[in-house]
């Protein structure tokens, strides 16, 4: 009988975020698909991997106006951090991230993609600006992190942590 195939180890991917907020106090989250076989549907918040020599902010606001065509002025505060391993394109990824709270004065914002790699053209399906009572009634949605909805409404008070929070999973 043949002998399992080792594991790989997780590959390391550090990643900036932005917790966008407009006008209303809606926060924008994209529409995207796992990449693994059951392609489940996940919202996230704009955001992805730092390129070399970047900084997590940099590579937040980057990655902000890629996939959404927004571009921040405004200065963004460090909030949450998270470290959490998920299967990801063949291989585990052991995901380190920042989240940086930005809000924006205008209550509508257009979205629209500038720059998208391969990978998110495939898995990025739309975007959606959610309030935080539409949130709390999703039922069916995942959200990362999977506290979203339990760790924003501090948030949206303008309570800011002193340092960042784990938000976990």
């Amino acid at each position: 009988m043949p002998e399992p195939a080792p594991e790989s180890a997780p590959r390391y991917r550090a990643s900036g975020r932005v917790l966008l907020l407009d006008g209303r106090g809606r926060l924008l989250l994209l529409d995207t698909l796992t990449p693994e076989e059951e392609q489940a549907r996940l919202w996230v918040a704009p955001g992805g991997g730092l390129h070399p020599g970047e900084s997590f902010e940099q590579a937040a606001l980057r990655e902000l106006w890629e996939e959404t065509g927004v571009e921040l002025r405004a200065p963004v505060s460090l909030v949450w951090t998270r470290r959490v391993v998920f299967p990801f394109g063949g291989g585990p990824i052991d995901s380190d991230e920042r989240f940086f709270l930005a809000r924006l004065a205008e209550p509508e914002v257009d979205v629209a993609p500038r720059a998208l790699q391969p990978l998110e053209r495939e898995l990025l399906r739309g975007h959606r600006w959610w309030g935080a009572a539409e949130l709390a009634a999703a039922r069916g949605e995942a959200f990362a992190p999977s506290r979203l909805v339990e760790l924003l409404p501090p948030l949206l008070a303008g309570e800011l942590p002193q340092a960042p929070i784990d938000v976990g999973m």
